[in-house]
């Protein structure tokens, strides 16, 4: 059986040549003998998508997008490995084997289940007496039929079974719907409950406008009001992870895109008010901060983000966290303050369309921002100066360490506008600016036990592949990854030699771990065997690049053997170390000649070769 999948793997990936896949999703214009394109996975504004059909690999040269077939699908259309196999199966017209039929026709049907109940949840708001409260509620906030139909909203009736009864009379399995977190089986007695009971229905779509989840409004009269949140949304299932989803940006990336941005505010009913008065480039989280995941939703169509400001503490807490994300992001943020004590919707049905459209116009760069609102509480003495500096850095201190010219160019831009404002020299800064980032790493150091930890969780590295922080790769790790993927031939070489424990980067040995679990097992170990027990895309990626890099070697039995060399060398000089510390504190005598005699034995054995350096 697999065998079956992974012949089944390649055999998927031979019927579908990336230029024709790729060309179904963009539009590709020659460009010598690859071609180009929007890059769909950032803000592209000129072509920046390379689509080469020698290799089959594409790579934005800007955002750095990079990867197969598969890849590409997974990345376009939010689906991990099994069902991009499946779409492009299917795409092809080859039979799909079992894992792959459930996966995709798993995702169908409850994607189905949720069309479904979002299709009578709103039926009951629209024609039920069951809803004459919400509808009541409704007017009140002042949202009209129109933009309560075009978001698709409805209403759960109070009574605890309401759906699970229609479900029974139009034969919806029940374990559909509590796969979707809709129903919950009940604790002292068999059967199950509705999990949304009165309460106004908001359906959360994904960017293709599929249903996946909703957000709940208790209603103020309703029994319920004192038992449960005011907003409820749905537990992550499969579908749905509140996260990753940005409330309305279905409806509102073409609006943002013809506008260059796209505002961020807090509550559902925000995104509908500004909507229905003429503001469609509104959206909003699922009552979480803006986190990284919403950020890279976001630069996929818009250069800039406004985040709509609530002028208390809590605000400003989500304004610095979104600071610390935004400076290592090729993004623009910038924040709109409205009237104390008034939220979007509020000031929409009060004044109208024109001031919000003012706050928005009017935003100000997320530092200068923070800065204002820093000094404005201080003197112009030492010690305030200080204290806004430090109040400043620590927030750029939490970054990730910028990668590329473009980001070191920002980075540079900031210490820059950040010495200016401050009349203080660059070099004073950018020192300040290490002293912080080394404090903040000895103190991770010491809360993980001696291990770094990443605080954004970015899925973007293969630093974090396992779940874990380990720096960048060492380069003799990285080789022998290069050769074994370019090479399947040569694992049983690399198995017998080198145990999987000298592996000291978690990404690394996970992909060494699997090629050496395929070898057992006397499959081929190789990336298309090893892709499906990975499913884990930002790792496949790098495991792809590493590939390509080994194919570029010609005489990869000479590399290995350096490289395996290496790794013996590695571990002497680890054990030589080990024995002169046990050296440097012991008192006994014997037991010092005894590790004196160790260490040199260690030294005749030192092989001094190496392999390559990249």
């Amino acid at each position: 059986m697999a065998d079956q999948r992974v012949a089944l793997t390649r055999q998927v990936k031979d019927a579908n040549d990336i230029v024709a896949v790729v060309g179904n999703y963009l539009h590709l214009t020659p460009a010598g003998a690859s071609f180009k394109a929007i890059c769909p996975f950032h803000q592209d504004h000129r072509p920046s998508l390379d689509v080469d059909p020698r290799r089959q690999r594409y790579r934005c040269w800007a955002c750095g997008a990079f990867g197969d077939v598969f890849s590409f699908v997974m990345g376009y259309e939010k689906v991990d490995f099994l069902e991009a196999r499946a779409i492009l199966a299917r795409r092809v017209g080859i039979s799909l084997d079992d894992d792959d039929r459930s996966a995709l026709d798993g995702r169908i049907r409850l994607l189905e289940a949720m069309r479904w109940a979002a299709n009578h949840y709103q039926q009951v708001l629209l024609d039920s007496e069951l809803a004459q409260g919400a509808r009541l509620y409704l007017g009140e906030r002042k949202l009209a039929g129109p933009i309560v139909r075009q978001f698709g909203l409805g209403y759960a009736p109070a009574m605890g079974d309401w759906l699970v009864k229609l479900a029974r009379s139009e034969r919806i399995d029940p374990a559909t719907l509590k796969e979707i977190g809709l129903i919950a089986e009940r604790k002292e007695q068999s059967g199950y409950y509705d999990r949304f009971r009165d309460r106004i229905m908001f359906p959360i779509r994904d960017t293709r406008g599929q249903t996946v989840g909703f957000g709940g409004r208790i209603l103020p009269d309703s029994p319920y009001a004192s038992r449960g949140p005011k907003y409820y949304n749905s537990a992550e299932t499969p579908l749905f992870s509140k996260s990753e989803l940005i409330y309305g940006l279905d409806h509102a990336r073409q609006a943002g895109a013809a506008e260059g941005y796209l505002a961020v505010v807090e509550g559902y009913t925000d995104v509908l008010m500004a909507h229905q008065m003429g503001v469609p480039q509104v959206v909003a989280t699922m009552g979480t901060a803006l986190n990284l995941r919403h950020i890279n939703q976001l630069r996929r169509f818009v250069p800039r983000v406004v985040l709509v400001f609530d002028a208390d503490a809590g605000g400003m807490t989500g304004v610095d966290r979104a600071l610390e994300i935004f400076i290592s992001q090729d993004v623009e943020l910038k924040i709109a303050t409205l009237p104390d004590g008034m939220d979007p919707c509020d000031l929409l049905v009060a004044h109208g369309a024109d001031p919000f459209k003012k706050a928005l116009q009017e935003s100000v760069d997320a530092l200068d921002f923070k800065m204002n609102r820093l000094l404005s509480k201080e003197d112009d003495s030492i010690e305030s100066t200080r204290r806004v500096v430090d109040a400043i850095l620590g927030i750029l201190a939490l970054t990730p360490e910028v990668t590329g010219q473009s980001g070191r160019v920002k980075q540079e831009l900031l210490i820059t506008r950040i010495a200016h404002r401050l009349r203080l020299r660059e070099e004073t800064i950018w020192a300040r600016l290490g002293e912080l980032k080394d404090a903040r790493r000895q103190r991770e150091a010491r809360l993980a036990e001696g291990a770094p930890v990443d605080p954004h969780g970015s899925a973007s590295t293969i630093t974090r592949s396992a779940g874990q922080s380990g720096g960048p790769a060492p380069m003799l790790e990285r080789q022998l990854l290069e050769i074994l993927l370019a090479e399947p031939s040569l694992v049983g070489i690399a198995a017998a030699q080198l145990p999987l424990e000298e592996m000291t980067h978690p990404g690394l040995r996970r992909l060494l771990e699997g090629l050496y679990a395929l070898h057992a097992e006397g499959e081929t170990p190789d990336l298309d065997a090893l892709r499906p027990r990975l499913n884990h895309p930002a790792l496949a990626t790098k495991a792809l690049e590493l590939q390509d890099v080994g194919r570029t070697v010609n005489d990869r039995n000479a590399w290995l053997t350096r490289i395996l060399a290496a790794f013996t060398e590695r571990r002497t000089v680890q054990t030589k170390r080990q024995l002169r510390d046990q050296l440097a504190h012991t008192t006994d005598h014997q037991q010092a000649l005894d590790l004196l005699k160790a260490v040199q034995a260690r030294s005749k054995g030192t092989d001094s070769s190496s392999p390559r350096a990249t």
